[in-house]
Parts: structure tokens; C-alpha cells; sequence
């Protein structure tokens, strides 16, 4: 099980990775509005995200609104995994 600081950590590499961004991502920080990511670059997340948790993940965790921050983003694969904090 993991922690939700884990899950933040897991959640700003996948990001990193995703939208190759060369400066540090903040928890504060929104995904399309403040990070750019456009449609294709959510999906390529949630791929990331589900290679690294090993599981299928619900298509909203990227697409519900509002925009989420890194922060929140954990917290919806957290409870998508049924984990506490």
C-alpha cells in the first residue's frame, strides 16, 4: 500500500516524464492549464500511471473537471486504488 506523499511522488515523475519538463512540477500546479498537457499527453499519462501501479485505471482520472492539480491527481488515484493516506 502506498502513502499519499508515494503516490504524489509517483504521480509528479509520471508527469515529468510525460510532458518532458525540465524545472521541478509543484503539487499546486494544474495539469492542462498550468503544465500544458493537451488531450493526447492525459492519455499518455494515465498510461504511465497504470504501468506504475499495475493496474487499469477509470478513463475520468484524467478527463473528470475541473483541471486537477498534481495533488489532486493523487488523491483520485488514490482512492482509485483504494488506498488511504
Amino acid at each position: 500500500m502506498r502513502s499519499m506523499e508515494e503516490l504524489r511522488d509517483l504521480v509528479r515523475q509520471a508527469v515529468v516524464e510525460t510532458l518532458r519538463k525540465k524545472v521541478p512540477v509543484l503539487d499546486g500546479q494544474r495539469i492542462g492549464a498550468e503544465l500544458g498537457a493537451e488531450s493526447i499527453d492525459r492519455i499518455d499519462l494515465t498510461f504511465r500511471l497504470e504501468e506504475a501501479v499495475g493496474k487499469a485505471l477509470e478513463d475520468k482520472i484524467l478527463f473528470a473537471e475541473p483541471d486537477p492539480t498534481v495533488a489532486e491527481l493523487a488523491e483520485r488515484l488514490g482512492r482509485m486504488l483504494g488506498e488511504k493516506e
